[in-house]
């Protein structure tokens, strides 16, 4: 190795060596936070599975049926979740009333819910609120005469039976429920012609927007005023559990996560739909 490689080497050590120690405190310990899952969840790692409590479960798909596209984001996030963990899932159907009990007796390890803002803390439990913000959005078509919120009343609307949010919101404004087992069922429906407007969350509704097949129904209506936050539930004695989560939802924040869970539900929902309609969209 010649002089000038050698200095060259040197240097480059050096500049290493500065920008480590000029490196933000913070950055450094969110970042070990986040990659350092030894002794995270024993209950989990003891049972061979991570338990998080749900508000719904999709049963599995029947031998032979197709499947589905489930409502929500809350299967994705928890199956993302539980790989950083090295674990498989076990989704739990409980009441978010239902998860403190749940969580102080161990028989869950997390809880996901989407919370509104004035949800009462739990007591017992620790929020981990992530930056995903839930409310339902409207799919029309953009011929219609549905201008606002009043403009629902004694109008069908086609809706998922998971989206209870959504169905609150509906039946307040006045509009008739018809329910499906999975958004994509209720999303062919409107496509069909069989009820004025479908809802679907309002972060999964740009993406599917920007298909051409759903050009024609990219009118919409907002129907919440206040959103609802997808949120963790954990124990609060898990206090290193609930600071690895907050640090885990800012790197998912960093790396856009939310955004991909969204479009790739919008490119399953789509091509379900594609799949399973069997006529021409009305007036088309």
């Amino acid at each position: 190795m010649t002089l000038l490689s050698i200095r060259s080497v040197l240097r480059a050590v050096l500049l290493l060596a500065c920008a480590e120690a000029w490196m933000p405190a913070t950055a450094t310990t969110a970042a070990s936070v986040v990659s350092d899952v030894a002794g995270l969840f024993p209950q989990a790692v003891s049972r061979g599975a991570l338990r998080v409590a749900v508000v719904h479960v999709t049963p599995a798909a029947a031998p032979g049926a197709k499947v589905r596209t489930e409502d929500r984001l809350d299967t994705p996030a928890v199956k993302a979740l539980a790989t950083t963990l090295n674990l498989p899932t076990q989704l739990v159907q409980l009441a978010p009333d239902q998860a403190a009990k749940a969580l102080a007796e161990g028989g869950i390890d997390l809880a996901l819910y989407s919370l509104p803002a004035d949800a009462a803390n739990r007591r017992g439990v620790t929020l981990v609120p992530t930056s995903y913000r839930t409310y339902p959005k409207a799919v029309i078509r953009s011929d219609t005469q549905i201008r606002s919120r009043a403009d629902l009343a004694g109008r069908t609307v086609c809706i998922a039976r998971t989206a209870e949010h959504a169905a609150a919101e509906a039946t307040q404004a006045g509009a008739t429920l018809l329910p499906f087992a999975v958004p994509s069922d209720a999303l062919v429906a409107v496509r069909e012609g069989k009820c004025d407007l479908g809802l679907i969350d309002q972060t999964a509704w740009q993406p599917l927007m920007h298909y051409p097949e759903w050009k024609k129904f990219s009118a919409t209506l907002e129907l919440a005023n206040a959103p609802r936050t997808l949120t963790w539930l954990v124990a609060a004695e898990n206090t290193r559990e609930a600071q690895w989560l907050r640090a885990r939802m800012q790197q998912w924040d960093r790396a856009g996560q939310w955004a991909a869970f969204s479009k790739k539900w919008a490119t399953d929902v789509a091509f379900d739909v594609y799949l399973d309609q069997e006529v021409p969209d009305c007036h088309s």
